[in-house]
């Protein structure tokens, strides 16, 4: 089939098609493209009669290296080319001109029909011509508007836009979870990415007391011993609780823990069969003793040298139930201390500690015979990221409602909440156990008291990870993981909040074994719990979900 045409070059639309450059295009050089119209006025050209006329059908060849009939000759380029193919050249030279000098000034919107992200030149054109070699800590970030279970986070994912866009703003999420978050440390990393990012110093909200200060790393943290400390483990229907869970109180005694051990009993019966007292195994059970204790009930916190923990500029009490005389002596730095009076009112009240200047250590101190409620101590700035870290060991994420509306509503006055992380399931997960319809009514109460609470904060609820347990002498995922991860995906779905299944993110059955065996260990020979590494990279993995424009 024979054809002859004039010299013209054609640009379809499919010219640009592949992965995004800049909001979307990607420049192809004109070898790449699929099909491109060129012909000659005085020359004729042979084709496949499967392609349109005047279409090349070796699209593999630079456009001006044309099939001939019967033999494959170069023309060259300079001669052959007129000036038709500049005019389209150079309307899309300029165009990505007017795009790289006002592409940064447009700010980021998401839609669902056409979302747009805020232009980054140096970034862009750094992930084009750099080699992956040249970036090795490079990875891709899961894409925002596929995983349906993700779209309640989009209204989170506009405002890390406006704070991209206008620095100076604040975010702040509430990680709630189990000991798996405990030591601040999946927490920790997440906070350390956002303010990167975002900026801000500080690591948020921290306990008066706390069972792992010794492990955490974020903050030195160490209090006197008579303190009495209430939670959803323990004496949670006899004062309300904050919303970290605890509520702390100064007292003027110390409690003790000590391990009462019961010895094995066999059976007893009398001298004509009947029994006296069945057979009884030996147990072991802990019960507290209460001694007095003479001096102030105190807490002291000091910073890290590290990234977003060193150096303490706004610090914030947190408290309820003051009397007219209630105090608090506070000493920056080891100095002398500074007496500032706590106010009577009912709900949950905020005092401002901040000192005239950054300082590394602070210390707190209580009269004991004041049962004044405390709820907490934040370290931050006016501006920038925050995660707050508000874990309880064993606790299962149900009963959440012992935290009453009113004093979440003042806390989210008082923080204002961006993000609730809740990450539970470790502590119901049984291998026997096959139906988990008991915990999904509790977690679906839960959800909904902390959406009544907190209107139009949107809540992300983490699948339980693995867990490995010894099934015929092997270490495999506890069989009920799976029923359990799709219960609480049940939950997201029927309350309207985001999911993330770590269990599959971790790489599915049998993810824990490699965990605990890789180098270094990313997870502990109980084969529950994750080491500092692999905290990081859930903590990081946690980043890319949350923030997938990073």
């Amino acid at each position: 089939m024979v054809h002859k045409r004039p010299l013209r070059c054609a640009w379809p639309n499919h010219l640009f098609r592949g992965a995004s450059f800049v909001n979307g295009f990607r420049f192809f050089p004109l070898s790449k493209c699929p099909s491109a119209k060129i012909g000659s006025q005085n020359e004729t050209y042979e084709h496949s009669s499967s392609h349109q006329p005047g279409y090349i059908a070796d699209c593999r060849s630079p456009p001006w290296r044309l099939p001939q009939p019967g033999r494959r000759r170069e023309l060259d380029f300079s001669a052959q080319m007129n000036r038709t193919f500049w005019r389209p050249f150079l309307i899309v030279a300029l165009a990505a001109l007017l795009l790289a000098v006002a592409g940064p000034f447009v700010p980021a919107w998401e839609n669902a029909l056409f979302p747009l992200r805020k232009l980054d030149l140096a970034k862009t054109l750094g992930g084009l011509w750099n080699s992956p070699a040249a970036a090795p800590q490079a990875q891709a970030a899961p894409d925002p508007a596929l995983p349906s279970e993700l779209k309640p986070l989009r209204g989170f994912w506009q405002e890390l836009a406006a704070l991209d866009n206008a620095p100076g703003g604040s975010l702040r999420i509430a990680h709630f979870g189990d000991s798996i978050i405990e030591g601040d440390l999946i927490s920790g990393t997440l906070r350390q990415l956002l303010q990167g990012e975002f900026g801000g110093g500080g690591v948020g909200l921290v306990p008066i007391t706390s069972m792992v200060s010794g492990f955490r790393q974020t903050i030195r943290h160490t209090f006197s011993p008579n303190w009495e400390t209430l939670s959803f483990m323990s004496g949670a229907n006899k004062h309300p609780l904050g919303i970290m869970g605890h509520t702390f109180i100064p007292r003027p005694y110390r409690y003790e823990e000590h391990v009462i051990e019961t010895q094995a009993q066999p059976e007893q019966r009398d001298s004509l069969g009947n029994l006296l007292s069945p057979a009884r195994q030996a147990s072991s059970r802990k019960q507290s003793r209460r001694f007095s204790y003479r001096g102030p009930a105190w807490v002291e916190y000091s910073g890290f040298q590290t990234p977003g923990a060193a150096g303490f500029e706004r610090i914030r009490l947190f408290y309820s139930h003051a009397s007219a005389a209630s105090r608090v002596q506070v000493s920056y730095d080891g100095g002398e201390f500074t007496s500032f009076i706590l106010h009577p009112a009912e709900g949950v009240r905020v005092l401002d500690l901040g000192p005239a200047r950054p300082v590394n250590r602070v210390r707190l101190q209580f009269d004991p015979l004041d049962p004044i409620h405390l709820y907490g101590v934040s370290f931050d700035r006016a501006a920038g990221a925050y995660v707050d870290n508000l874990a309880i060991r064993g606790f299962s994420g149900m009963y959440l409602d012992a935290i009453p509306g009113p004093y979440l509503q003042s806390f989210q006055s008082l923080l204002g909440y961006d993000l609730i992380i809740l990450q539970y399931g470790g502590n119901v997960s049984n291998p026997q156990t096959l139906d988990y319809g008991w915990y999904k009514r509790g977690m679906l109460a839960t959800v909904r008291h902390l959406q009544t609470a907190l209107p139009g904060v949107p809540i992300l609820l983490v699948g339980a990870h693995d867990r490995g347990v010894k099934v015929d002498g092997r270490i495999q995922t506890s069989p009920d993981i799976p029923l359990l991860v799709e219960v609480q995906s049940q939950v997201a779905r029927e309350t309207g909040c985001a999911f993330w299944n770590l269990f599959e993110a971790m790489g599915g059955p049998g993810s824990m074994l490699a965990w605990v065996s890789s180098s270094p260990p990313l997870a502990g020979k109980d084969y529950t719990h994750f080491t500092r590494a692999g905290a990081v990279r859930v903590g990081t993995m946690l980043h890319w979900l949350i923030n997938p424009g990073k």
